[in-house]
């Protein structure tokens, strides 16, 4: 690959020598001055295609992100950028049965190995941090992931299902940070081993179907300080023994079970937290359908700002909206539209474009918004 090393340690390179998966380390601007992706932005076929489309030369990227081994963009990739191809439903597509073979063996090896640590077993880090990067390997584009869980079916036991999201969404999450192999292994294993705690919290009270009574949710809340005394002798780094004590905690003091605030949080059990939230908002409860991931940047937006940490909410949010730019998405008023646009002080509200070429800024648009993707 040709590239060249700016003064940062950031790398320059080639529009042509781009590949899935690279993090963009700077925004990428047109001869406009408009912000086409911005930076922690995650490659992929769709807003690869979007860089070519307005003629840049190159971008730059954040070294941690480069994998030779991961081919270059091809036609191929264009082509299937298309909105025909976009608006195959995501279960008809060829990588999907792959993803949900292995998605679906890593869900039950993800219980087996909870089980058997909380009985005393040892944790092995390294086949823990591969549950879940062979989920990651399935995909072709990592930040697919998205898409591909939301077609995931509802599990009769969501607690495992929960732990598999949450390590996926870590582990992107990191990519997008530019986190270093060490890093990353330790933030997604994180994921896996957050709610351990639960393996030790009655059966009838993890598996009710429906709210919990104040008391049962007083035992529920136990299952961080359950997990913490299970890994509490384990020679494993100590962030992820308090990411499972303290993905709970707010840094406003309002969480639980410590209510300790800002700087006496570890970075992973903050990162834990935002993860945590949004596999809870996007995932189907008995009191509510899962919502669509736009009304959940919009939550986030409005109503836990104080509560999560800032530099890693927004990274969260804006690689999140920028992963469905160029994406399809359903209106509430029924129509189909496209992600043209992300507007970066209000991400939950991006310019879309209609089927009959229509443009609309949903951030002056206050009637209407995204309800669901499509395909």
């Amino acid at each position: 690959m040709k590239s060249e090393s700016a003064n940062n340690g950031e790398l320059r390179v080639s529009i042509n020598e781009l590949r899935p998966d690279m993090v963009l380390s700077r925004d990428v601007v047109n001869v406009s001055g408009t912000v086409l992706l911005a930076k922690d932005t995650m490659l992929n076929n769709i807003n690869y295609t979007k860089l070519i489309a307005n003629d840049l030369g190159h971008v730059y990227i954040k070294p941690e992100s480069v994998n030779l081994s991961i081919p270059i963009f091809t036609f191929s990739d264009i082509e299937a950028a298309s909105v025909e191809n976009q608006k195959i439903p995501v279960e008809e597509r060829p990588e999907f049965p792959l993803f949900k073979a292995e998605y679906d063996y890593s869900s039950d090896e993800t219980k087996r190995c909870l089980y058997e640590i909380s009985e005393g077993g040892q944790i092995d880090l390294n086949h823990m941090y591969a549950i879940t990067n062979n989920i990651m390997g399935k995909l072709r584009c990592k930040s697919d992931v998205f898409y591909f869980l939301s077609n995931i079916k509802d599990s009769d036991e969501p607690t495992f299902h929960h732990s598999v999201n949450v390590s996926l969404l870590c582990n992107i999450f990191g990519r997008w940070m530019g986190y270093d192999s060490e890093d990353l292994a330790n933030l997604t294993t994180s994921g896996l081993l957050h709610d351990i705690g639960k393996t030790k919290t009655p059966s009838e009270i993890l598996n009710k179907q429906g709210k919990f009574t104040e008391q049962e949710y007083e035992i529920m809340k136990k299952h961080t300080i359950l997990g913490y005394r299970i890994m509490q002798q384990q020679d494993i780094p100590s962030e992820i023994k308090l990411g499972a004590l303290m993905h709970h905690e707010k840094i406003d003091g309002s969480g639980y079970p410590l209510g300790i605030t800002g700087g006496k949080i570890g970075n992973i059990a903050k990162i834990l937290t935002i993860c945590d939230i949004y596999d809870a908002m996007t995932a189907n409860r008995v009191y509510r359908k899962k919502l669509c991931p736009f009304e959940v940047i919009k939550m986030f937006e409005s109503r836990v700002y104080g509560e999560l940490d800032t530099k890693y909410l927004l990274t969260f949010l804006q690689s999140i909206a920028y992963s469905y730019l160029g994406r399809w998405v359903l209106l509430s008023n029924a129509i189909e539209a496209e992600v043209v646009f992300i507007n970066s002080r209000s991400l939950s509200q991006p310019v879309v474009r209609t089927t009959d070429d229509e443009f609309i800024d949903l951030s002056m648009e206050r009637t209407l918004s995204i309800s669901d993707l499509t395909g």
